[in-house]
Parts: C-alpha cells; structure tokens; sequence
C-alpha cells in the first residue's frame, strides 16, 4: 500500500511539475489567479514564448491588451502591458530582449495572431501607453500596477 501510495504522488507532482513547466498552462494560469474575478473572466490568447519571454493577448470585461511576461526565478511574471508596441522587433529589443529573441517573439506573435478575429486584434490595439509591472526591485511577483491594467483607456 506504501509502494502505492508513493507512486501516485510521484506521478502527481511529476504532472504538477510539467503543468508549470508548460508556459501555454502556467502562464494562463498565473494571470488568471492575479486577474480573473467570478462576474470578469479573464481570456488569454495567444500565448507565445521566446527564451525567457513570453508575449500574450489578454481580454477581460470589454478591454484588453497585449502583456510581455517574463521568467523568472518566481515563475512568469508580467514585465509590462501595453498594445500594438509590442508587435514591434526595435521595441522589444530596447525592453531588454536580445536581438534574436525580439524577432523570433514578434515573428511568432504575428504567426499567432493572424488566425484571430478583427474584434480580439481591435481589443489588444487598444490598450494605450505602456504600464510596466515588474523592475529590477520587484520581488517578481508581478502585482505591482494592477490598478493602471482596470483603468486604461478604451
């Protein structure tokens, strides 16, 4: 029975453990537990992944945007909100992404979003600016700046 025992709970964490290691889960997964509410579900898609760095569309109560998520010793963690400008290789680059991790996101990014509707793209052209979430100081825990995702402009 202790043999039993043992090895389901090697296979549950080893299932756990390749949940969060997949980004097309945890990454939907830990946006929805900070975002989502019961009366606001929180739709997430794409999720695309270069490295480190991860871009996702994000829709939620008539809004939405585009977050650039990044990895670190937390998890992923959001980096910053903003809309179109992170369709853009020179943006990314002066973010802090490499040059070939910039193009293969934006490259991969444009491959995901060209099955969308006009309405989901409209929703993510519209989130204006850019709100970073995550600095050098942050604990990574990608909180910080919640309120300004409520309150961008439609």
């Amino acid at each position: 029975m202790k043999k039993i025992i043992a090895i389901v709970g090697g296979v549950l964490l080893a299932s756990m453990a390749s949940a969060d290691d997949d980004p097309q889960q945890a990454i939907p997964a830990r946006l929805k537990v900070m975002f989502e509410r019961p009366d606001k579900p929180l739709d997430i898609a794409p999720v695309v992944v270069q490295a480190d760095w991860a871009i996702v569309g994000w829709r939620q109560d008539g809004r939405g945007g585009r977050a650039l998520i990044k990895k670190t010793h937390h998890g992923w963690s959001i980096y910053l909100c903003s809309g179109d400008s992170l369709k853009d290789t020179g943006t990314l680059e002066t973010i802090g992404l490499s040059a070939h991790d910039a193009a293969g996101l934006a490259a991969k990014l444009k491959a995901a979003e060209a099955g969308l509707d006009s309405s989901s793209l409209a929703l993510f052209s519209s989130f204006e600016g850019t709100v970073t979430m995550m600095n050098e100081a942050s604990n990574g825990a990608g909180h910080a700046g919640h309120e300004d995702h409520e309150d961008h402009a439609q």
